[in-house]
């Protein structure tokens, strides 16, 4: 699926494959680097290369899991996973997670790539409830989770841990009507 960035450029999101893996690693620890705003920080990533193979494997062969990339000039610029259980008394809920490069946070990305996963969770007409957890202080990724429907349902304390430092974070969720 196609998108036009605010800076003009073309966003192409599609589903992952395992040819992705390493660039989704190599991504994955740049942004750790980045941020504070994930649970894991620079080469703190810890899925090797065949790993992250065999999870895009494990994810696209189940139906209530999803992980999509976020493509600018033929290069990944960010990830939504959307992981949920097998197990049927809990399948139809799960967990998301979204990173972006800084270089391209503003742009517009992080709402094209919920859209799209909000469709296909519809779609998907299994997945009721989707979760998320966000540092209390991330304003900005609280008003981008707002804007879609997510609303806070809990507060955990001291839940991350950063140079010397804790940090609460919001869970947060959406419920998908049907």
């Amino acid at each position: 699926m196609l998108f036009n960035l605010k800076n003009g450029k073309t966003l192409r999101i599609r589903k992952a494959r395992e040819e992705d893996a390493g660039e989704i690693v190599r991504l994955s620890d740049k942004i750790g680097g980045e941020t504070d705003n994930l649970t894991f920080g620079m080469d703190d990533y810890y899925f090797s290369i065949e790993e992250e193979k065999i999870l895009i494997r494990n994810i696209r062969n189940r139906h209530n899991c999803l992980l999509i990339v976020a493509i600018v000039d033929d290069k990944i610029v960010g990830i939504l996973s959307f992981i949920a259980s097998a197990r049927k008394r809990i399948m139809h809920r799960g967990d998301m997670g979204i990173y972006i490069l800084k270089d391209y946070w503003n742009l517009g990305i992080g709402s094209c790539m919920i859209d799209y996963f909000l469709k296909w969770a519809v779609e998907n007409n299994t997945i009721k409830k989707i979760a998320l957890e966000v540092r209390t202080d991330n304003e900005r990724a609280i008003n981008l989770y707002k804007k879609f429907g997510f609303e806070i349902e809990g507060h955990l304390k001291k839940s991350l841990f950063i140079d010397g430092r804790y940090y609460d974070t919001y869970y947060m969720a959406k419920t998908i009507e049907g």
